[in-house]
């Protein structure tokens, strides 16, 4: 008997999702993958400065029906993405312990020690009678 008739349901093939395109198995364009890779590399990285590899990428992709053709801005790309550009300079957030703060020592520092009281349960004051230290 054949999975039909057993009640189970056969699902429906659907098309990929936008973006998902097949696979280079002829390495038609992975010399330019590679190039971008290596771009990465070089730049920390930073997409910003090989752009111009990738924009080259899809089109190579494109060119050898790999994706379907699409416009470039479609695809995030604008017209000055055809030449490389300088990597973006990261700078590192100046954070407290970089100007010697420490935790613990340099959190709360109360004015004077004596304002400082231990809780309890009972005012013991109030019960002795005493008056407070001025």
């Amino acid at each position: 008997m054949s999975e039909a008739s057993m009640g189970k349901r056969i699902m429906p093939g659907k098309p990929p999702d936008r973006g998902s395109f097949p696979l280079d198995h002829f390495n038609e364009c992975t010399k330019l993958k590679e190039e971008y890779v290596r771009c990465l590399k070089e730049n920390n990285h930073d997409n910003m400065s090989c752009r111009y590899l990738s924009k080259q990428y899809m089109a190579c992709r494109m060119d050898h029906n790999l994706m379907t053709r699409e416009p470039f801005e479609r695809l995030g790309f604008t017209e000055n993405d055809d030449e490389p550009k300088q990597a973006r300079k990261k700078g590192k957030k100046k954070i407290k312990e970089d100007d010697g703060w420490v935790v613990g020592i340099d959190g709360i520092k109360p004015e004077r020690s004596n304002e400082w009281r231990r809780p309890t349960l009972i005012n013991l004051r109030a019960f002795l009678g005493e008056k407070k230290p001025d």
